[in-house]
């Protein structure tokens, strides 16, 4: 294959990787634009992270997704589920251009990191500014924030090393228009 057929095959990929990943944000958007929630898992966050805090001996009760720890309230909102994590990795899955069942036990793995990764997040912040260790600001705004898309970015570039020969072997949005790549 031509250096020239190499190049344009790369330029289909990535233009196939980008139009997927643009159109699987939508959702996002939707959800982000019209303020919707699901309690379900907020309330479920709260509950893990409450049991979890018990086992390490720490007062703390929860109701919904409130938590009650020593004489201060913590709440798990919407954006606390790390949702946005999840669902972006997914997104960026999905858009991979490989065969889809390459990508259903990376996707699993890695969603299920990410909500473990968020609980981590969680109870650290809780356990560490209940007891005065650091502010709940610097745990929770400045170094989570930025620990939990560096860790979503990880597993993405792990899933993308071990994928880097399937990469292209299908189409996504693209395909329609100029066919399958690989056989």
């Amino acid at each position: 294959m031509g250096r020239r057929r190499k190049e344009k095959n790369l330029i289909l990929i990535f233009l196939d990787f980008v139009i997927t990943l643009n159109i699987l944000s939508i959702p996002l958007f939707i959800i982000i634009t019209f303020g919707l929630e699901l309690s379900l898992l907020k309330n479920f966050e709260a509950l893990v992270t409450f049991f979890i805090l018990k086992i390490m001996g720490v007062n703390a009760y929860v109701v919904e997704n409130v938590l009650f720890v020593y004489d201060k309230i913590y709440e798990v909102s919407w954006d606390s589920t790390g949702w946005k994590s999840l669902y972006t990795f997914f997104a960026l899955v999905v858009s991979t251009p490989i065969f889809f069942k390459r990508k259903i036990i990376p996707l699993i793995i890695g969603l299920l990191s990410i909500f473990l990764f968020n609980i981590v997040r969680i109870v650290t912040t809780i356990y560490l500014s209940s007891k005065g260790i650091l502010p709940f600001d610097l745990l929770h705004l400045s170094l989570w924030r930025w620990g939990l898309i560096g860790f979503l970015l990880s597993i993405w570039f792990i899933f993308l090393y071990t994928q880097k020969n399937n990469i292209g072997e299908t189409k996504n949005i693209l395909g329609f228009i100029y066919g399958r790549r690989k056989h």
